[in-house]
């Protein structure tokens, strides 16, 4: 017996509006409705979720490092984005050790965005 898929994501949050901005207007993502707290990720939804119950505690707890793929010849051009957005860029474009061209910026609340092209 096995699971049947992956089907969401949900990224504690202490300010769901930052967030929900950071992901729609900085990244570009399409919300699913549900009060614009939940994005398609290609069949997988990232959910939003407000911090102060039982799974994800107000005071602290774990980060999230989130990896979306783009094409090679807009990595560059997304670096530019997120400059001209003020998102908190932590790693310019920069080969990876595994052949991979990335980049990290932080979101609203300091989970890791990474993009990537493949090598």
């Amino acid at each position: 017996m096995t699971p049947e898929g992956f089907a969401r994501i949900e990224l504690p949050c202490r300010d769901l509006g930052r967030q929900r901005d950071f992901y729609a207007r900085v990244l570009g993502l399409k919300p699913l409705g549900n009060g614009g707290i939940a994005f398609d990720l290609g069949g997988i939804a990232l959910v939003l979720r407000a911090r102060g119950d039982a799974l994800f505690p107000e005071a602290g707890g774990p980060g999230a490092l989130l990896a979306f793929a783009v094409p090679g010849e807009e990595l560059d051009r997304w670096h530019r984005r997120l400059l001209t957005q003020r998102a908190a860029v932590l790693e310019a474009p920069r080969a990876m050790p595994d052949g991979r061209r990335a980049l990290h910026c932080a979101d609203a609340e300091g989970n890791v965005v990474e993009l990537f092209a493949a090598a």
